[in-house]
């Protein structure tokens, strides 16, 4: 007996072919019917001369087959019209029909292990299109899906076959069998869609003290048919809820028989409310975040990975303080949950936002866009806003006011870690071997930094941090393993371990950073001191700068290169704020600093630039002040010293001070602000254990709150004690 199916395959741009594909008989058990299964369709010649023939791969392919089976003589060589002819003239007999949905993406490339860019090998990577939005939500039916069918669909490594079966896009637990004897509960689940009958799922369970515990189904995300992007189903007691009562994939205990319907709900589930907020627990949901402009409160529930050809789009969330005040508040907590495999920056611009706990890990941004960057946030701002009175009182309230002044406030980043990833910044490779002086010439504006042999000035503008490019009170965040490098015609004003330009940084730690390239200023924690200012509902700035406070910050292993001024701590020191800024309890050691402008083939300095072990250059408008503070031995503690200072609180130490107790001594004591005696601060600092950052180093004093970040940050999986990628 011979066997063969006739396949129809379609991408989701419509692109759809009729094939024939041959099954061997003797690659199956015995007595086993052959089959087609996604392993002989993925290794097919017709399969893949499909997703190639159309110039770009498409991401999702669905097959629909039917075997058939023959006592003519059939070969993998056999033309398709003799094939069709076997089925027309009734020589081949139908034995089983069904489909196929593979994710190109994810079928082809689970083996193959994702890499980070090491700071010191930051190479680009391929960016990819993401395809979301796809399949739209029309009253809880997914486009496509073929109403009251009943089918074994093939879903890839989500479903195992010895335990779960498929029906509709659920992954089905599998049911032990129970004999007639034994006391059971029944959950039944309706499978059918817009009121079409189909017959119900039932499970059943064992009742132990009156309860049975039962395995909910799961719905199969990779199901292009069933999955809704951005949306969750679930299940409720109430036919027309749009609210989960009970989450697939979990264990519930069940006291009687219970019917339960399918409900589908935006992100996860919730409702956006501090006590019911929406979940986020997979990638696509992120990305239906990036279309909300959204607000409200927002909880992650477990480690997201963006596929490698899915492309972020970064969430932007303005408050519009003229609306529902209970919504015009983004908080978004991470829950200590990973987001890895990020390709642009989580969020873009935030105002008045909270940003908590949210850890990213092996993700590379790689762009030509000249603007601000960080992986967490691109620009915070506090806004300034002129608000209707009306919407802010009561009939009951004093509403002699036509309008008040509002701010939303600086955004908070707490507790938030950014892990074995890079920011590379470069033109794409050109497609042709034209010469490359043809392409656009070099923007001369502001900005001065004159060499011997550079008379002109070079435009220097945006920011860029491995937490934010611009803005934030940033609390508690730790940094591990990130490069950042630039190859754009115009220059970043500020590069910063933690920051670029901050609002304020307190209790936060980088080890192991890196910055280079087209860069005028970097630091160890922020390439800039000089605080932020309010922006207006116009726009710009307002004239009032507020911030500048780095207390209770670590760096160490820090690489810069950059043209201007490279700090350990801050690249450009000195704060904009009137009152009186302060660098207290902080630590940074293991500096590899370079600052100057060279020639163009990059092999000499023409020009020195300034490095300093807290501070680079010192050009704010006001003071910093230093206190309680480790600093290199070998470097100045100020590179260019003019208004800022440090006091006999200062040491200055050799490289292997982090071993010495006596340090803690140092950065852990109560610091007053000169400025402001009403304002204290206490380092926090203790040693680590000896191997806690993956290499024989060991001994780091670190904020103690960071103790669980740090923890969630040491991936030795996947690299050595070098940084280098293991293959």
């Amino acid at each position: 007996m011979y066997y063969f199916c006739k396949c129809h395959m379609q991408s989701r741009k419509d692109q759809e072919v009729d094939t024939y594909i041959n099954l061997d008989s003797s690659k199956f058990k015995e007595n086993e019917t052959p089959n087609l299964t996604k392993e002989i369709l993925l290794a097919s010649r017709q399969y893949n001369d499909f997703i190639t023939a159309y110039g770009k791969k498409p991401k999702i392919v669905n097959a629909e087959y039917t075997v058939y089976s023959t006592d003519e003589v059939i070969s993998e060589d056999s033309q398709h019209e003799y094939l069709e002819s076997l089925i027309q003239n009734g020589q081949a007999k139908k034995v089983a029909s069904s489909e196929l949905n593979i994710d190109c993406a994810r079928d082809r490339l689970s083996l193959r292990k994702r890499k980070t860019l090491s700071p010191y090998k930051i190479a680009a990577v391929a960016g990819g299109a993401v395809v979301v939005g796809a399949v739209a939500f029309l009253g809880g039916r997914a486009m496509g899906y073929k109403l009251g069918t009943a089918r074994a669909v093939s879903t890839g490594s989500m479903i195992d076959e010895e335990t779960t079966v498929a029906e509709d896009g659920m992954i089905i637990p599998s049911q032990v069998e129970l004999s007639d004897s034994v006391e059971q509960i029944s959950v039944f689940i309706d499978r059918s869609y817009l009121a079409v009958p189909t017959e119900d799922v039932q499970l059943k369970g064992e009742v132990v003290n009156g309860k049975a515990k039962i395995t909910l189904p799961v719905f199969d995300k990779t199901d292009y048919f069933s999955h809704v992007p951005g949306h969750t189903w679930g299940f409720s007691t109430d036919p027309h809820a749009d609210k989960i009562e009970y989450f697939a994939g979990q264990t519930y205990s069940f006291s009687k028989d219970t019917k339960l319907y399918r409900v589908l709900v935006k992100y996860g589930g919730g409702n956006g409310t501090k006590e019911d907020p929406y979940l986020i627990d997979y990638y696509d949901q992120l990305e239906l975040m990036s279309e909300d402009n959204p607000s409200g409160y927002f909880v992650q529930t477990a480690d997201i990975e963006f596929p490698e050809w899915a492309a972020h789009t970064p969430i932007d969330s303005i408050a519009d303080l003229s609306s529902d005040k209970i919504h015009d508040h983004l908080s978004y907590d991470g829950n200590g949950y990973s987001i890895s495999g990020l390709n642009a920056p989580l969020f873009g611009k935030l105002s008045g936002a909270s940003i908590e706990n949210v850890i990213i890990t092996n993700s590379n941004i790689v762009s030509d866009e000249y603007k601000d960057y960080g992986f967490i946030v691109c620009q915070a701002y506090n806004y300034e806003m002129t608000v209707d009175n009306d919407d802010y009182t009561t009939d009951d309230e004093d509403d002699t006011n036509d309008t008040i002044s509002y701010e939303t406030g600086e955004t908070i980043i707490k507790h938030c870690s950014v892990s074995h990833s890079a920011i590379k910044l470069e033109y794409p490779e050109p497609d042709t071997d034209e010469d490359a002086s043809s392409s656009a010439p070099r923007i001369i504006t502001e900005k001065d930094i004159e060499g011997e042999n550079e008379p002109q000035t070079k435009k220097a503008e945006f920011s860029i941090g491995a937490i934010s490019g611009v803005g934030g009170e940033i609390d508690q965040c730790y940094v591990n393993d990130v490069g950042i490098y630039s190859n754009l015609d115009e220059y970043f004003l500020y590069a910063g371990g933690i920051a670029g330009n901050p609002a304020n940084v307190y209790d936060s730690c980088v080890y192991l950073f890196s910055a280079s390239g087209n860069i005028f200023n970097a630091g160890g924690i922020a390439g800039s001191g000089k605080g932020t200012r309010i922006i207006s509902q116009l726009g710009y700035g307002a004239p009032i700068y507020y911030g500048g406070n780095i207390q209770g910050c670590l760096a160490r292993n820090i690489l810069l290169d950059v043209e201007k001024a490279a700090g350990g701590i801050v690249g450009s020191g000195g704060s904009n704020a009137k009152t009186g800024s302060v660098i207290s309890n902080c630590y940074a050691n293991e500096l590899d600093l370079k600052a100057g402008v060279h020639d163009d083939d990059k092999t000499k300095i023409i020009k020195k630039g300034i490095i300093g072990g807290i501070i680079g250059s010192d050009d704010g408008m006001h003071a910093h002040h230093i206190m309680n503070t480790v600093s290199p031995i070998a470097l100045k503690v100020i590179g260019q010293k003019t208004q800022s200072s440090y006091d006999d609180s200062v040491r200055t130490a050799p490289e292997d001070a982090f071993y010495q107790y006596g340090i803690l001594n140092v950065i852990n004591p109560s610091s007053t602000n000169p400025d402001d005696p009403g304002v204290m601060f206490t380092g926090s600092f203790l040693f680590g254990e000896e191997n806690l950052f993956g290499s024989d180093l060991g001994g780091l004093p670190y904020p103690k709150q960071l103790t669980d970040l740090i923890e969630k940050a040491i991936d030795k999986s996947n690299t050595d004690t070098e940084g280098n990628i293991d293959e």
